[in-house]
């Protein structure tokens, strides 16, 4: 008689056995506990949990924002600890001394020793160049999937820390934004998620980031969609908001739920007091316009510099934080790590002399830190700007209207918003953010009207923003939302073709109406002998020499469209798309950018047919 007992025993032991014979099988197979056997088992645990459905994401989306709202307060604290530190310890050290009256001299030694920090930081052990946080971000967005390097967050986490913490001229809040967009893209390689997934990680990343440190979900929310991704579809938008909701609640158990800047009871005093709104909103756009260039001229110096190799590379943003010391000394207010001059200018207490300090030297000790290569946002210091900015106007329109005016703290709370538009090129987020961090919609409607103002004006006067200055200087053209990232992660390789008709630019008219009446095509490119483009003949232009009369005696060069946009093997597909938009063209020219010679064409409807499928493809979500 078979003991069952014993039978089931040896059961669960063959099983047991077999088990572990499946699973060194699969190990020795990829070499024992291989990278090979991981990654083939991680792969399969990321498809059963199937991480890629819309309420699975949402998980996904809510651990982005938490994990980015406990850097941005990490972010907080190490500031002001690393601040408290230096200039603390220096206070304390100098009053030790008996040197309280000199102890301000010490202070350019500072920022230069954080830059010092930063620049051999990042120049031995990091070995990367300084760049630019939110243009990066962007540039990876509309080029890169939105990949950027993994483990880059906790890098820029420690840069902007040590050189915002020791004086430096940049702000706090565009570098939590980088960190958290950093992060969610970090998220979204490791799960590894379709392009379109990780565009949506890294905006979750940077809106949960921008709202933590800002206690403004909705801002947050609307600049990483506005700036960030200009992407509004719904799909988007959701696991956005969930992440800048969850950053701010994070930040608020640690930092509090107060407003960002207590402004005071605000009201519009008078209908005219729209006008001053629109001229404090023009003066904005050109202070905008002054702020990227000048910052822009300061790191094209310190490039100068750079190039030269008079200097080592890794002491030039020493440099940099030694001369924005400089400017502290008479002016702290162009220090990143306070606030402090726009709460006094809101409150009306700020001294003209501040005012104008403030108002001229910030976008110059920006540029010293930044440019020099320094970490830091602009955020802050366009704000800054544009407070004092409002403070004088208000002072002064206050002082000639008191009757109809309101007090010189609403014109700096608009003019903040104001000049932040113009530099940004972001009202709507601009806007939002300025109403939550204030908690007073009264303010809304002269914000409204002096941001869009302001942003209006710099666009006229500049077309680049602060962001799209350096994209453009790097090759990179950035439009809204996905259409155009598609369209310019395409080469014009990719639709080419070398089946076309040609003629020689000496070619007589009979035989290209010969060939015209035995030809589907419609359009015909003439070259020189050595290959040379010259232009192109459309039909149309041949039914009015027929009907003119004009065919015989003629040669090609002399009716040939010789205005002809041209595209290069180095083209994107965005940019035969606008031609083609605002042109009358079945197909284009692609030229060689070295011999000059025709190597191609590409024709409207299957440029636009590559276009559509590659758009289709996009937009799928699966795990690649």
């Amino acid at each position: 008689m078979i003991d069952l007992s014993t039978v089931e025993k040896r059961n669960w032991r063959r099983k047991l056995l077999a088990a572990i014979y499946q699973f060194f099988r699969k190990a020795r197979d990829f070499g024992y506990f291989a990278p090979e056997f991981l990654k083939l088992a991680s792969e399969k645990a990321l498809i059963r949990l199937n991480l890629n459905q819309d309420v699975p994401f949402l998980f996904v989306a809510v651990i982005v924002g938490t994990a980015t709202g406990y850097i941005a307060v990490f972010f907080h604290y190490a500031i002001d600890i690393v601040h408290d530190m230096f200039f603390g310890g220096l206070e304390k050290g100098t009053s030790w001394l008996n040197m309280d009256f000199w102890w301000v001299i010490f202070i350019p030694l500072l920022p230069a020793f954080g830059g010092l920090c930063v620049g051999a930081y990042n120049h031995f052990i990091v070995k990367m160049k300084p760049g630019h946080g939110l243009a990066n971000v962007i540039k990876a967005v509309a080029q890169n999937d939105g990949k950027l390097p993994k483990w880059l967050w906790i890098h820029r986490t420690f840069t902007s820390v040590v050189s915002i913490g020791t004086g430096g001229g940049g702000g706090r809040e565009a570098p939590i934004a980088q960190v958290g967009a950093i992060f969610g893209s970090m998220v979204g390689q490791v799960l590894r998620f379709s392009p379109d997934r990780i565009r949506t990680l890294l905006g979750c990343g940077a809106a949960s980031g921008l709202a933590a440190v800002f206690n403004a979900p909705i801002g947050g929310v609307m600049f990483a969609i506005e700036v960030i991704l200009g992407d509004f579809s719904v799909r988007t938008f959701s696991p956005i908001v969930v992440a800048g909701v969850i950053g701010t609640i994070v930040s608020r158990s640690y930092l509090g739920n107060s407003p960002t800047f207590q402004a005071p009871d605000y009201t519009l005093v008078s209908n005219l007091e729209i006008i001053f709104y629109f001229i404090l909103g023009v003066l904005a756009g050109l202070s905008a316009v002054m702020f990227i260039k000048v910052f822009y001229w300061i790191e094209g110096k310190f490039d100068e510099l750079r190039a030269s190799n008079k200097v080592p590379l890794w002491s030039i943003p020493a440099i940099g934080g030694f001369l924005t010391g400089i400017i502290g000394i008479f002016f702290p207010g162009v220090f990143g790590y306070t606030y402090e001059v726009i709460d006094n200018a809101v409150e009306g207490t700020e001294s003209w002399i501040n005012l104008v300090g403030v108002y001229l030297f910030k976008p110059i000790a920006a540029g010293l830190t930044i440019g020099s290569g320094g970490a830091g946002g602009i955020f802050a210091p366009a704000m800054k700007m544009g407070a004092m900015l409002g403070g004088m106007f208000g002072m002064l329109v206050h002082f000639v209207f008191p009757t109809f005016t309101a007090t010189s703290g609403a014109y700096a709370l608009v003019g903040m918003g104001a000049l932040t538009a113009g530099v940004m090129r972001a009202p709507l987020t601009v806007i939002l953010i300025l109403f939550e961090v204030t908690g007073k919609y009264e303010i809304v409607l002269p914000i409204m009207f002096a941001a869009v103002t302001a942003a209006l004006i710099a666009r006229l006067f500049y077309r680049h923003s602060m962001e799209t200055f350096v994209l453009e200087k790097e090759g990179v053209r950035v439009g809204y939302g996905i259409a155009l990232s598609v369209a310019e992660n395409i080469s014009i390789l990719d639709v080419i073709r070398s089946d076309f008709v040609q003629f020689s630019e000496v070619t007589r008219a009979e035989k290209i109406l010969n060939i015209f009446h035995n030809t589907r095509e419609t359009t015909f490119f003439v070259t020189s002998e050595t290959g040379g483009f010259r232009g192109l003949i459309t039909l149309d232009e041949m039914r009015v020499l027929l009907s003119e009369g004009f065919i015989v005696g003629l040669i090609a060069e002399d009716f040939c469209n010789r205005e002809v946009p041209v595209l290069y093997e180095t083209s994107r597909l965005d940019e035969a798309l606008k031609y083609f938009e605002i042109g009358d063209y079945d197909a284009l020219p692609v030229i060689s950018k070295s011999t000059e010679k025709l190597i191609g064409i590409v024709k409207q409807e299957e440029a636009f047919g590559y276009y559509r499928r590659q758009l289709k493809f996009y937009s799928q979500d699966e795990i690649t």
